[in-house]
């Protein structure tokens, strides 16, 4: 009698399981449509920054956004708490976990190649007009600059990354950085990370 109920509270387990996962009706592996157009209609991203537990630059925050334009995905960002008339990098890393008061949650920085060198980004000219590429890794954005507040504003539109497609940064991390980035191997010898940020989903509007 216990093997016939056990056995048979196994059935219902997995009848139920298919039926709410949606069997194999949709596709060849048991998923339905919805689990892979869940984001395909996110059009822009933010990242709200949060200071890090840094001491020699304590109070860096703001808020980068990022939103789909027909030549790329345009990245604005405005940022306080800087070291005055300085720079600091600042890039996508590889996890959304900001978990660790020092930003080393986040991981490295974002490589979905797996081997790419650091670098800076560059303009190029594409069918007559001018357009961004991010440094060697997808997410090298450079350096912020700050004026003599520590208050940075940012624009540029880059082309090869991707909310949610190619090179997508949906869901990672920015990390700012307390130097410049120089460009120098292996992640711009830009130092501590002062500030942190999840790339979350934005209201389009």
């Amino acid at each position: 009698m216990q093997r016939i109920l056990s056995t048979s509270l196994t059935l219902l387990a997995l009848t139920c399981f298919t039926a709410c996962s949606g069997g194999s009706d949709h596709d060849g592996h048991g998923h339905g449509e919805g689990e892979y157009n869940a984001f395909a209609e996110v059009s822009k991203a933010v990242c709200v920054l949060a200071p890090t537990n840094n001491q020699e630059l304590p109070g860096v925050s703001g808020i980068i956004t990022f939103t789909k334009t027909k030549s790329g995905i345009l990245v604005e960002a405005d940022v306080t708490g800087l070291t005055p008339n300085a720079k600091h990098g600042f890039h996508v890393h590889q996890w959304g976990d900001i978990s660790a008061a020092d930003g080393t949650g986040t991981g490295g920085h974002y490589d979905p190649t797996g081997g790419a060198e650091h670098g800076l980004p560059e303009a190029h000219e594409h069918d007559g007009e001018t357009h961004m590429m991010t440094g060697g890794h997808a997410g090298d954005f450079g350096n912020l600059e700050a004026d003599e507040n520590g208050v940075a504003s940012y624009s540029k539109t880059f082309e090869d990354i991707s909310l949610t497609d190619k090179n997508a940064v949906l869901g990672r991390a920015i990390i700012v950085h307390l130097k410049e980035d120089d460009g120098g191997q292996p992640t711009g010898n830009a130092g501590a990370r002062v500030a942190q940020g999840v790339i979350g989903i934005a209201n389009p509007e």
